[in-house]
């Protein structure tokens, strides 16, 4: 309970903060809490937020955190955290992008950590008031820790990522993106990440989102699955 009251007061005080700076974005959170016979629990935070730092340049952070525990014992935790910034050179058409994001996720099998860089162009083919569709197309270099400091990978990416926003009606809204990253050495393996997801907004700040996403690593090896899923319903707040 105490973890659940603590979202709440991090999804309100994350809009209250931004209404008063020149902070956008919108900030998600989820809990599910099983007791009696068996006892689970999972909760997940997400927050993407943007900082117009000039007309034409924009400071972007953004991260997420899953944990779910079986019976008192962690079965699942993972984490990634990022920053952005952007350069408009042409508004709702044209911009570059340099990012760095750092990710954790051991129980997924494949990587305890990967740090990774991006350089590259976001193009925007539609804008209008009910769809928003974009691509990006640039450069990934990624760092692996596989089992440790010393036991790690490095290798370089060309990624192609597309997103699309389409408002269904006044209070609901559905979105798409496909992430994909092909190596550029041979032993290295390709990763296809998307997620759909659908809103329904209660008021003018908060929503209720349900989303599916896949992660696909072709790294992955025998008994390990090369995909990977997650079903989430999760209270949104937009600002």
């Amino acid at each position: 309970m105490k973890t659940i009251l603590l979202f709440a007061t991090f999804l309100l005080s994350t809009a209250v903060l931004a209404q008063e700076t020149k902070f956008s974005g919108s900030a998600e959170a989820s809990a599910v809490v099983i007791s009696g016979n068996a006892s689970n629990e999972t909760y997940s935070a997400k927050t993407e937020n943007t900082y117009a730092v000039s007309e034409f340049d924009l400071a972007k952070i953004f991260g997420k955190y899953v944990r779910s525990t079986s019976g008192g014992t962690e079965s699942t935790k993972a984490w990634d955290a990022g920053l952005r910034y952007e350069r408009i050179f042409t508004k709702d058409l044209l911009s570059a992008f340099l990012q760095h994001r750092a990710e954790h996720d051991p129980y997924n099998g494949v990587f305890i950590q990967r740090d990774s860089t991006d350089i590259g162009l976001k193009y925007t083919f539609i804008k209008t008031d009910s769809l928003n569709w974009f691509s990006e197309l640039g450069y990934q270099n990624a760092t692996t820790y596989v089992g440790g400091a010393v036991d790690k990978t490095n290798g370089g990416f060309i990624r192609a990522y597309t997103e699309a926003d389409y408002k269904i009606s006044a209070s609901t809204s559905t979105r798409l993106w496909v992430e994909h990253l092909s190596p550029l050495k041979t032993e290295d393996k390709s990763r296809t990440n998307a997620e759909v997801s659908l809103s329904v907004a209660m008021t003018d700040i908060f929503s209720l989102k349900t989303s599916f996403l896949i992660n696909h690593n072709e790294a992955a090896v025998s008994p390990l699955k090369k995909d990977t899923t997650t079903w989430t319903t999760a209270l949104v707040a937009k600002y």
